[in-house]
C-alpha cells in the first residue's frame, strides 16, 4: 500500500482487511508517494481502497475530523484532495467541512486549493482566491502562487479564468491581490543569455562568476571545455581546500573524464561537507581503475547518505557477475532513498550491459520494491515489450496508484 501497488486493492477487495485499520487510515491521513512533486499524493488510490470497505464511514469520518488539525504539508494536501472525492461523489458534508477548515499556508495553499475548483466551479476558485489572496497580502514574499491560475485555465478556460477574477478583484482586495500575482507567475520564462554563452568562457572567467549552486552551468561547461581548460579546472580541484571550493570544480566533471590522476577524487568520495563526496562519486563514474571499483563495493556497505550511487561506478569498471551483484545491493537496500538511487542505478547498468537473461527479473524487481511509481511504470513498459509481464503483475497494474500504469494493461 506504501508503493501504490495494486495489489492492496485487490487484496482490500477480496478479503477482511478489518485487523489493518490502523495502517489502512495511516496511509489516508499521510502521503506515502516518493516524489509528491510529480507523482502526487495517494488520495485517490486510498479513497479507492476504503470505498470498497464496509466499514468506509469509520476512514471518510477520521479524515473529515483531521482538516481541523492540518498544517502546512503534503499530508494536509491529500487529506482535502480524499474529501475532495467525497464532495465530487456527493457528500455534502465533507464540502462544507473542507470549506470550514481551508486555512492555507504559504507553501502548500495551492495544492489544497485546486481541489475547489472540482468540488465548486468558478466559485470555488474565487474561494481560494480570497483565502491566498489575505495571504498574500500578509505575506508576499513567502506565498508560493500559480497552480490554482493554471488549473482553472485548463479546466474553465482562460478567458472564463481571468474574467472571473478580475471582475471579483474590483470589489476585494485579497481577489485583486490573487489576480495580479496570478498574472505574474503567468509570464513566460525569460533566458538569461550568460546561460546560454557559459561553455565558452576560460576556466578563470568561470571561477569569477559561476557559484557552486549552478551545478547544470559547471557541468555543461565541463562538457565543452576544451582539454587545456578542462586541465586547468582539474588542477584547480586538487589545489582546493574550501568545501564549497571543491564542490564547484567537482561538479565541473559530471558528464566528462576527469583528465588528471583520479586519487584526488578518491580523496573527495567519502566528504560529507556541501555534498562534496556524493558529486565525487558521479565524476569517478566515467574512471576505469580498480580502485574505483573497491570504491563501490565500500561505499554499498557504508553508512553515507550516498551510498545509493555504487552501480555508476561499475558501468566502467565491470565483471562477469555484475548483474547479479548489483541486483543483490538493490533488493537488500531497507531505506527506500537508497533503493530509489540504486534502482535508477539498474536500469543504466541493464542499458549499458545488456543481459537478456536477467533484464525480466531485474524488472520485476523494480516493480516490487522501487518506491518511486514513475519508475515502476517504466518497469512495467519494458516488461510489456519482453512479453514478461506476468498475468498476475497485469491484474495489479490495473489498479495501481499510478493511472499511467492502469493505462498500460488496458
Amino acid at each position: 500500500m506504501h508503493l501504490g501497488l495494486g495489489r492492496a486493492l485487490v487484496y482490500a477487495r477480496d478479503h477482511d482487511v478489518r485487523q489493518y485499520r490502523d495502517v489502512i487510515l495511516d496511509a489516508c491521513l499521510h502521503c506515502y508517494s516518493y516524489d509528491i512533486q510529480i507523482e502526487g499524493t495517494r488520495a485517490d488510490y486510498m479513497y479507492e481502497i476504503v470505498g470498497l470497505l464496509p466499514d468506509k464511514a469509520f476512514y471518510h469520518d477520521a479524515v473529515l475530523n483531521s482538516l481541523a488539525k492540518t498544517v502546512d504539508d503534503w499530508d494536509a494536501v491529500q487529506r482535502f484532495h480524499f474529501a475532495a472525492c467525497m464532495a465530487t461523489g456527493g457528500n455534502d458534508h465533507a464540502k462544507r467541512v473542507m470549506h470550514d477548515n481551508y486555512n492555507p499556508g504559504p507553501i502548500y495553499g495551492e495544492s489544497i486549493g485546486v481541489n475547489f475548483l472540482d468540488t465548486d466551479g468558478i466559485e470555488g476558485l474565487l474561494f481560494v482566491a480570497e483565502k491566498m489572496g489575505a495571504l498574500l497580502l500578509a505575506k508576499p514574499d513567502e506565498v508560493d502562487i500559480g497552480w490554482v491560475a493554471s488549473r482553472s485555465k485548463d479546466i474553465f478556460g482562460e478567458g472564463a479564468t481571468w474574467n472571473a477574477l478580475r471582475n471579483a478583484g474590483r470589489e476585494n482586495p485579497q481577489i485583486e491581490a490573487f489576480r495580479q500575482a496570478s498574472e505574474a507567475s503567468q509570464k513566460p520564462h525569460v533566458k538569461d543569455p550568460g546561460r546560454e554563452d557559459t561553455p565558452s568562457v576560460s576556466y578563470a572567467e568561470l571561477l569569477k562568476n559561476i557559484t557552486q549552486n549552478q551545478p547544470d552551468l559547471l557541468w555543461k561547461w565541463g562538457e565543452q571545455a576544451s582539454d587545456q581548460e578542462l586541465e586547468l579546472a582539474a588542477r584547480g580541484l586538487i589545489a582546493a581546500r574550501d568545501p564549497k571550493d571543491q564542490l564547484r570544480h567537482v561538479r565541473i566533471f559530471t558528464r566528462r573524464r576527469f583528465p588528471l590522476s583520479p586519487n584526488a577524487l578518491f580523496a573527495l568520495a567519502e566528504v560529507e561537507e556541501e555534498r562534496v563526496g556524493l558529486w565525487a562519486v558521479r565524476a569517478l563514474a566515467h574512471v576505469t581503475d580498480p580502485t574505483v571499483r573497491e570504491l563501490a563495493f565500500r561505499l554499498v556497505k557504508s553508512d553515507l547518505w550516498w551510498r545509493g550511487n555504487p552501480i555508476a561506478l561499475l558501468n566502467k569498471n565491470v565483471e562477469p557477475g555484475d548483474h547479479e551483484t548489483v541486483l543483490v545491493w538493490f533488493e537488500a537496500a531497507d531505506d527506500r532513498e537508497v533503493r530509489h538511487t540504486l534502482g535508477m542505478g539498474l536500469e543504466e547498468f541493464w542499458k549499458q550491459h545488456p543481459d537478456e537473461k536477467t533484464e525480466a527479473r531485474m524488472l520485476q524487481s523494480l516493480y516490487e520494491k522501487d518506491p518511486c511509481s514513475h519508475c515502476r511504470e517504466r518497469a512495467v513498459k519494458r516488461l510489456i515489450e519482453l512479453d514478461a509481464l506476468t498475468e498476475q503483475m497485469r491484474a495489479e497494474c490495473a489498479y495501481d496508484a499510478n493511472s499511467d500504469i492502469r493505462n498500460l494493461v488496458q
